[in-house]
């Protein structure tokens, strides 16, 4: 007999044997948490990913007044305090000791102090991918969502009239809405705001776009003709101005209509036009758009979306970039711009993870494709033509969705705790940069004069752990293993249905 704890022998008496190997059915999960903490890695010699690239988010913090810097080194994951029986019986929580190695800088650069410092407790994956909480043995299910890239879809249908729409969608950051209003204009939305022309938006992604003249020949073909041969269904492209006396006779984008015999009269000999645009869809916007530059446009989208705030061009400029191409606010992801290169036919680095002009140009383009039911033959080239068949997207097939795993999942809520922290760090930075200031104008009559106002003394005590409080990030990680929707009691009925939840999608 053999004893007790060996393992035993297992013996197979069927004839049909197993052709493949039986893969480990919970790898996604043990992977993702594995490549989430790199707990068998060197501290110092960690990738920039998972937890490692949230603290690399999340520093260097500095005083509002510049003073002082606190830059993250390297986080330690120590062993755990108790066995898995402990954890068990006592109703704890089986997990590692989560420090974090930190230096502080005076505004000078010189090393005031290093230290490590306690932030909580991060769980441990044991088993078949549950963790053991509270004494209770957890899954973390896995998430199936709408992947970030963009998708193309019908807004509304009105008998035989179809209007088109399209969701720029990132990993992180606000959504991009596109549509076609009934009044045939192309329309924005910013997180559920109100709408405005996309070709304003157009405009603020890149100066290049700032112009009319350079957005028509964008998405038409234009010709520059005598002015003898001009018709009132033309489009002039630039605005078509009197030489004499200076005056505007057309403005551009519009249409010549009525003005043919003025512009005739004068002393204009050539036109830059669209002669017959199939598509009017642009030339109305541009109608709605009364924005004349890339400054203009990027104020008009201020004032927009910041209805309260006066108006001011630096704002503006900053609080567009913050929006959409500061990485940390705004990231389309790997996925996101693959799903962008694939749907637009670009061949933009995989690195590049931000919005650029040229992928909401090619989302206006692909929308004009879309309404584009005519024969291509025997015409000339236009926006349209670029993607050929155009098709919308079906938002339920899988091959539009993405498993957001436990790395991914977790990642996002300790980024809100790591955010708290770094706000509560800065405050209380100048709050002791003050203090420390203060100090130095008491010792300045038997200090030296380098001991200026301002200036932090290295013989003043500051230790790091007065400045980080360690609930902000230990809460998140607590409430997102403990009490978190995606967290759940394993299912222990029996070892199928435990394999089921651990593998659930949700």
């Amino acid at each position: 007999m053999s004893q007790i704890g060996a393992e035993r022998e297992i013996r197979n008496f069927g004839k049909v044997q197993d052709v493949l190997k039986v893969p480990e059915l919970v790898a996604v999960q043990k992977k993702s948490y594995s490549a989430f903490l790199q707990e068998h890695i060197s501290p110092t010699r960690r990738k920039n990913f998972g937890l490692d690239a949230l603290f690399r988010e999340a520093f260097p913090i500095s005083s509002y007044d510049k003073s002082m810097t606190l830059e993250y080194l390297y986080y330690e994951l120590e062993k755990p305090r108790h066995t898995v029986a402990e954890c068990r019986q006592l109703r704890l929580t089986y997990a590692y000791p989560l420090k974090v190695r930190c230096r502080l800088r005076s505004g000078n650069g010189e090393d005031l102090s290093e230290q490590s410092i306690y932030l909580g407790e991060m769980p441990v994956m044991i088993g078949g991918g549950e963790f053991i909480i509270n004494g209770a043995e957890r899954v973390i299910v896995s998430q199936l969502h709408r992947s970030p890239g963009v998708d193309f879809l019908i807004a509304s249908k009105e008998g035989d009239r179809v209007l088109h729409g399209a969701r720029i969608i990132p990993e992180r950051g606000s959504w991009i809405e596109i549509s076609v209003t009934r009044k045939d204009v192309l329309v924005v939305k910013i997180d559920q705001s109100s709408k405005i022309p996309a070709t304003i938006f157009l405009r603020a992604t890149d100066p290049e776009y700032g112009q009319t003249e350079t957005i028509l020949r964008l998405f038409y073909p234009t010709k520059t003709i005598s002015a003898g041969k001009l018709t009132p269904n033309m489009w002039a492209v630039g605005p078509i101005v009197d030489s004499k006396t200076g005056e505007i006779i057309v403005k551009a984008g519009q249409q010549i209509a009525d003005k043919v015999a003025v512009i005739q009269q004068s002393d204009i000999k050539k036109v830059e036009v669209v002669e017959q645009p199939r598509d009017t869809l642009i030339l109305s916007t541009l109608a709605e758009d009364d924005c004349q530059s890339h400054e203009e446009s990027l104020l008009r989208f201020y004032m927009r979306l910041r209805p309260g705030n006066p108006p001011n061009k630096e704002k503006a400029k900053s609080f567009f970039a913050e929006k959409f191409f500061d990485i940390n606010r705004y990231r389309l992801g790997k996925v996101g711009r693959f799903r962008l290169n694939r749907k637009f036919g670009q061949t933009v680095a995989e690195s590049e993870e931000t919005l650029r002009g040229e992928d909401f140009l090619n989302a206006m383009k692909y929308i004009m494709a879309l309404r584009d039911t005519e024969p291509k033959r025997g015409r000339k080239n236009t926006a349209a033509d670029k993607f050929g068949a155009a098709t919308i997207d079906d938002i339920d097939h899988l091959g539009n969705r993405k498993l957001r795993t436990i790395d991914e999942l977790a990642g996002g809520e300790i980024r809100k705790g790591l955010l708290k922290l770094r706000k509560t760090v800065q405050e209380r930075m100048s709050l002791k940069s003050r203090s420390l200031s203060h100090k130095g104008q008491e010792k300045k009559s038997y200090k030296l004069e380098s001991a200026a106002v301002g200036k932090i003394d290295a013989d003043d005590s500051l230790h790091i752990a007065d400045l980080i409080n360690s609930k902000s990030v230990s809460s998140s990680i607590n409430y997102f293993f403990g009490r978190g929707e995606l967290s759940q009691i394993v299912d222990q009925t029996n070892a199928l249905s435990q394999l089921t939840h651990e593998r659930r999608l949700a």
